[in-house]
């Protein structure tokens, strides 16, 4: 998923579903035409897959956990890698229309070349109104790209969430990504699509953009994602 469809999940859809799954635990399998990260295509070779898990104990607030894999074959390295994420957090539900997340995550990469430097730290504030109005500010102390030094780096999102019609609902975000201690800028990145929800089944096609100044375009530019994106999510 991008980045804005994440918040969307994580903030709205994930601890729904764990509401009604047996001890608060929600499981994912899944499959996509890419990976996409803040605006940064971490996978386009070949399809993705990914499985994941999160722990809700109480949906209507409280600690939680969650973690999950996906793979990534990209056209910058030959060999399938992975992805994979750990992360706990808290949630505050308020009057019932609010909720709160405090997260913190780690990032890890295995199989891709530096994937040791890629691995990063972040810590997490995200919010939402009804679960149809998300945003998010992200932190991290120790993120790299390329040969730069490991330093901070931040992230600024809102994005929002339509119910439609038979199960459809249309999804649209934008956010920030500051990586002025590594690469001396920043770009925007943004994204829109349709959602599809048929019982546990969650089907995506979104189109993801993204803009940022020449310097940036010479520096990550083969990086930067213009493209569309699909993918089909398994929730049990």
């Amino acid at each position: 998923m991008v980045w804005t469809h994440c918040i969307v999940a994580a903030c709205a859809l994930l601890p729904q579903a764990a509401a009604a799954a047996p001890n608060g635990w929600q499981f994912e399998v899944s499959g996509a035409t890419g990976a996409t990260t803040r605006g940064i295509v971490e996978s386009d070779k070949t399809p993705t897959v990914g499985i994941g898990a999160s722990w809700y104990p109480d949906p209507g607030g409280g600690f939680f956990i969650g973690a999950s894999a996906l793979t990534m074959r990209s056209t910058h390295f030959p060999e399938t890698g992975a992805k994979i994420v750990a992360d706990a957090g808290y949630m505050w539900r308020i009057d019932g229309d609010w909720s709160i997340q405090a997260i913190v995550s780690r990032y890890q990469f295995e199989h891709v070349p530096f994937a040791a430097r890629l691995g990063y730290d972040e810590v997490a504030l995200r919010g939402g109104w009804r679960d149809t109005v998300f945003a998010s500010v992200t932190a991290s102390p120790d993120t790299a790209f390329g040969p730069s030094p490991k330093s901070r780096s931040f992230s600024y999102d809102i994005a929002g969430r339509l119910p439609l019609a038979h199960g459809f609902s249309a999804t649209a975000g934008i956010g920030y990504y500051d990586l002025r201690a590594q690469l001396g800028s920043g770009f925007v990145y943004a994204d829109a699509g349709l959602t599809y929800e048929y019982g546990s089944m969650q089907l995506d096609l979104w189109y993801i953009g993204t803009r940022a100044s020449t310097q940036m375009q010479a520096q990550i530019g083969a990086l930067l994602a213009h493209r569309w994106v699909a993918d089909v999510i398994w929730h049990f």
